[in-house]
């Protein structure tokens, strides 16, 4: 991408910084229609809740179409374009722009993700097709909507995992971006089927309590071989039982013991993060 990327913070910054033509005209709803290119995949979430924020305050931001013929097409507002057909209302504005396709789905894009009201799947998605669409780095797409080169790359992640897996967070509620960002950690790690588990029986809940799992498995991954082995034969030398706040082990062999002790005594010691 050349230097003609800037940073848009907020869609008005997107009409000066590209020169739309942006004449505002009172359009009948009848000779308005969605575009078939839209990033959110749920059209008619909180159309209702919307409405009633129309009804009260009126329009205070126009959407923005295109022309087409006689018609003209959506290229950012369609919620606001669904909740005003719910209200009955016979127009409404529109700001009118001629650009190529490839910027009015650009703009689409941008506006949407920079609205932070999609969910984490549907924002991945739209990054992902503004990326290919204008074959950008992750650096030049952080530039173009506002945000970090991590946080680019990561939230594209989420579009990396394969479609049945994505049905399955959908399934059990998870949809919240952050977590999405940690199931994608925990797949990389080969953990996933371990993760969405634990998401079902309430063990992960936070972003805190996933990020905690997967550093969980860092550590699990980094044991070396020796530990490992080192464990499982203390596992089978020795015997625990537990009786009112007494905890006694038993161990079959002195060397066994002493393996235990040591490993309690670091154990205790070690800082609790």
């Amino acid at each position: 991408m050349s230097s003609k990327v800037k940073r848009l913070g907020t869609l008005a910054d997107v009409y000066q910084s590209q020169n739309l033509d942006g004449a505002i005209h009172s359009i009948q709803l009848t000779r308005i229609h969605p575009s078939a290119e839209q990033p959110r995949m749920n059209r008619t979430a909180a159309v209702q809740d919307l409405a009633a924020s129309l009804k009260q305050d009126g329009l205070l931001s126009p959407i923005l179409v295109k022309k087409e013929g006689k018609s003209y097409r959506i290229i950012a507002g369609e919620r606001r374009f669904r909740a005003a057909t719910l209200l009955g209302w016979k127009e409404m504005e529109c700001r009118i722009i001629s650009r190529k396709e490839q910027d009015c789905n650009r703009i689409a894009l941008v506006e949407n993700v920079q609205r932070e009201n999609l969910s984490g799947e549907e924002e991945s998605r739209a990054l992902l097709l503004l990326k290919k669409q204008d074959d950008l780095s992750d650096a030049s797409l952080a530039v173009l909507v506002g945000k970090s080169r991590n946080y680019i790359t990561e939230v594209l992640g989420i579009a990396s995992l394969p479609g049945d897996v994505l049905k399955q967070c959908s399934e059990i509620g998870l949809t919240q971006k952050n977590m999405l960002i940690q199931a994608v950690q925990s797949n990389r790690k080969g953990k996933l089927k371990e993760f969405l588990a634990n998401v079902r029986n309430k063990k992960i809940q936070s972003v805190k309590s996933a990020k905690q799992f997967n550093r969980n498995q860092e550590k699990e991954g980094t044991q070396s071989p020796s530990e490992t082995k080192a464990h499982k034969s203390i596992s089978k030398e020795c015997e625990i039982t537990v009786a009112g706040k007494l905890i006694q082990i038993h161990c079959s062999s002195t060397q066994g013991a002493k393996s235990l002790s040591s490993r309690i005594q670091k154990l205790l010691l070690e800082p609790q993060s």
